[in-house]
Formats: structure tokens, C-alpha cells, sequence
């Protein structure tokens, strides 16, 4: 039997003209109402029907980092990939050079507008930059994953403060009183956050105190740097909390090839959790960041961002957790 619109119709419970006008017509988003008259007469065989199913568009974002090298940043596109199977956001990273003088965030504005939105990793930018790249990028969406006080960009990071203060918290529990720190870049807010964390909860507690401290860069070489800077000042039995793995891993290294045993002589703590972490001798404690979930909640922002539902910029704090080794333990 052939099959009409009025087939369609009384099967579908509408008029003849709407399922006419239903079936032959494309769109983006289809109603219910819409889409079950499309599948009786794709049920029943009709031949004319000019729907089409609409894939999803990809989002390709792009993450830009500063330039360098080490285990950070394969770790971070990585959990950002993992995050994004099944969704239809492809991430890429791209590097700029922040020591370059000519302006940084020209080099920014011109990835931004390569791609449908970016993450903004760059942490010695000030509010005159974010504004900037805000002005020149055509209204992309754009967050950015290092804290900004001021947040004039949608902002998903982790809880820097929570980090330092999760660190101290385990040192005061181990009966660690006599301390000493490694500081990351002075013009880093997510720096000073771990650092702030850190020196706060010791500041409540009497017992405690920081004998040391080394304003480092998050370079495996100031951590060589520190490691000297410590020694100079015949400064021995002391615990450290590094605000990044690099530094921790740069000082273990120039100790240990001194002599110094860890944890016997000293323990030190990072931050960051890089796989390497697990991986040498002794292995490094440190605050682990999961970077799938700082992907996931980008998602979910852009998302929001996408949809309209974010009038004003917000801030997200994805949580962190300590993971204690041996380069901390008793022994």
C-alpha cells in the first residue's frame, strides 16, 4: 500500500499540513512533537522527507601554556583528553615564550581566533592583559585555569590554598615543628595561594615554625638552587614543603648526590603529583591535581558559558588531595 501524508497524519495525530510542513523542511532542533512525526513516516517507508539528523559541531579549545618542558604539561593535555571522550570538545595545546619582549598577550589573541575558545594558563598575566585579550578575541569563550583575584574570564582551578594548607595539616599531625619552604614565582597568583595555605595553618600552631624559606621559579634548577641556598646556611633536620614537584625534585637530587639521606636527614613534599612522583627513590609526596576533572568542569563551563546560563564570571575550585610517601615518612 502506498503511504501518504494522511497516513502520517492520523497515525501522528496532527493535520494533514503540519505533517507536510514537518517533513519537508530541515532545522537544528526538531520538537518531540516534531521528531514523532518524522519517525512514523520513516517507520512506514515515506520517501519524502527532507530531515536530516544534525551531528554535534567539535569544539576544538586550545590550552596555551607558557613555554617549557618537563612532565607538567604532558599531564595536563592528557587529562584533559581523557575528559573530553564522548563530548564534542577536541583540546590542543599551544606554547608562547613569556620572556620574549614584545607583548605576550598578542601572541594570545592570535591562537584565540584560530580556535572556537581556549584555556588560559599563563599566570603572570594582570588584569590589563586579560582585558585586553577579552577586547580583541570576538567575544570566544575563554576561561582561564590559573586564579585570577580579579576573575574577568570564567575561571576552573584547583584549590592552591587548600594545598599548602593540607601539606602544613600533615607535617603538624607527624610532629614536623622545625620547616622550611620553597616558594614558586612572587607574580604568580596560584604561587602565593600554595604558599599563603601553607604559612597560615603553621602560623596557628605554635609549635611550628619556618626556619627556611627559597623564592624559587617552579624550575627543577632553582630547586638545584635551593638545595645550595639551604646548605650555605648550615640548615639541617628540617621538613619542606616545594610549591611544585620541579623544585622538590631538583633539590632531592643535589641532596641526595651531597650525601643527605631522605627522609632520615630532611623530608621534602611537592605539589602537583606528577607521575614521576612514584617513580624514584625515595618516592616524593605531594598534592595530587587531577587534571581530568579540571577538564570535565571546563566542559561543563564552556557549556554553561554556551547555553547562556553565566551572566557574570564565576569562579570553580576543583578539590585536592595530599598523597604522602616515603620522602616524608619517619624513617
Amino acid at each position: 500500500m502506498k503511504v501518504t501524508l494522511k497516513n502520517i497524519a492520523k497515525k501522528s495525530g496532527v493535520s494533514i499540513a503540519t505533517a507536510s510542513r514537518i517533513l519537508k523542511r530541515t532545522k537544528t532542533n526538531y520538537t518531540d512533537k516534531e521528531l514523532k512525526v518524522i519517525q512514523i513516516a520513516q517507520n512506514l517507508g515515506y520517501p519524502y522527507i527532507a530531515y536530516k539528523k544534525h551531528s554535534k559541531k567539535t569544539h576544538k579549545i586550545a590550552i596555551i601554556l607558557k613555554m617549557g618542558i618537563g612532565e607538567f604539561y604532558p599531564s595536563l593535555l592528557n587529562g584533559f583528553i581523557e575528559s573530553s571522550y564522548k563530548s564534542n570538545y577536541q583540546f590542543s595545546m599551544s606554547m608562547i615564550d613569556t620572556n620574549k619582549k614584545t607583548d605576550p598577550t598578542d601572541d594570545i589573541i592570535e591562537i584565540v581566533n584560530q580556535y572556537d575558545g581556549a584555556c588560559i594558563l599563563i599566570t603572570k598575566l594582570i588584569d590589563k592583559d586579560y582585558l585586553k585579550i577579552k577586547k580583541h578575541t570576538f567575544n570566544k569563550p575563554i576561561i582561564s585555569i590559573a586564579p585570577i583575584p580579579n576573575p574577568i574570564f570564567n575561571t576552573v582551578s584547583f584549590d592552591s590554598y587548600r594545598g599548602g594548607y593540607l601539606t602544613a595539616k600533615s607535617f603538624f599531625e607527624n610532629g614536623y615543628n622545625n620547616l622550611g619552604l620553597i616558594c614558586g614565582p612572587n607574580n604568580s597568583t596560584e604561587a602565593n595561594y600554595r604558599k599563603n595555605g601553607f604559612i597560615d595553618f603553621v602560623n596557628t600552631h605554635k609549635s611550628m615554625k619556618i626556619n627556611w624559606i627559597y623564592n624559587g621559579d617552579y624550575s627543577i634548577e632553582s630547586g638545584h638552587d635551593a638545595y645550595l641556598n639551604l646548605k650555605k646556611n648550615n640548615i639541617k633536620k628540617i621538613t619542606l614543603f616545594s610549591c611544585n614537584d620541579s623544585m622538590a625534585l631538583g633539590f632531592m637530587k643535589e641532596a641526595i648526590e651531597d650525601g643527605i639521606k631522605i627522609p632520615q636527614d630532611l623530608r621534602v613534599s611537592g605539589y602537583d603529583n606528577l607521575p614521576i612522583c612514584n617513580n624514584i627513590s625515595p618516592s616524593l609526596s605531594s598534592i595530587n591535581t587531577d587534571y581530568k576533572k579540571l577538564g570535565k568542569q571546563v566542559i561543563l563551563t564552556f557549556d554553561q558559558m554556551k547555553n547562556q546560563e553565566l551572566s557574570e564570571s564565576i569562579l570553580s575550585l576543583i578539590p585536592i588531595e595530599l598523597i604522602n610517601r616515603k620522602s616524608t615518612s619517619r624513617k
